[in-house]
């Protein structure tokens, strides 16, 4: 995914110099992957992964649309492939936020940017450990990148956990009115109902020319 504003030019050395606190996870990663890593969590100069959970909160979302999720999951570039995600499957992770998969969803303004920190369930076994995912966002809702920490499909930058949480942020945002009256559809005034249609006798009724 490369949904990034501009490209950093920014050696791997150079990043790592702003960021605090790097994550043992962040540590244990292969350099080239560790490369595009620290290059995603620049914008923020915090590895999501490092964050104390009481910096956290789930009332410090975005206000992700259906048009953002669109853009990310299916229509965006990968970085690694150079080619359209269309992660159809993915949208089938919405079925999975409803069922209660998404255990918890918290986050923090950081930079003029949201970072938020989820956990998801597994879709293929509920005995697993919970999974751990972050994603990174402008102020307006827009996803620049996220990040599955438990499943090598997280390495791709998108997975259904990270749709889950996505899915997740967006029904919030619709439930709680986040978003500002030119962003929702337009609510039309529907006429008073009526219980019957009043008539005229033809001969009363004058034909215009």
């Amino acid at each position: 995914m490369d949904n990034f504003k501009g490209e950093n030019p920014e050696s791997p050395e150079d990043i790592l110099q702003k960021i605090p606190v790097l994550s043992s996870y962040a540590k244990g990663l292969e350099n080239h992957i560790k490369e595009r890593y620290l290059k995603k969590i620049s914008v923020v100069e915090v590895d999501p992964a490092a964050l104390p959970s009481e910096q956290l909160s789930p009332e410090c979302l975005p206000p992700i649309e259906v048009s953002d999720l669109l853009s990310y999951l299916v229509l965006e570039t990968s970085h690694y492939t150079n080619k359209q995600f269309k992660a159809f499957k993915s949208l089938q992770a919405y079925n999975q936020m409803v069922s209660g998969f998404v255990a918890s969803v918290n986050g923090k303004e950081i930079v003029d940017k949201y970072v938020v920190v989820a956990k998801v369930r597994h879709s293929q076994s509920m005995r697993d450990p919970l999974v751990n995912i972050w994603i990174i966002t402008e102020k307006d809702g827009t996803i620049i990148s996220a990040h599955c920490l438990d499943c090598k499909a997280g390495l791709g930058e998108t997975c259904s956990h990270v749709a889950s949480a996505l899915f997740y942020i967006e029904a919030i945002t619709r439930i709680q009115g986040k978003l500002a009256c030119t962003q929702v559809k337009c609510t039309w005034v529907l006429p008073t109902y009526v219980n019957e249609v009043p008539y005229a006798r033809a001969k009363d009724i004058t034909c215009l020319v």
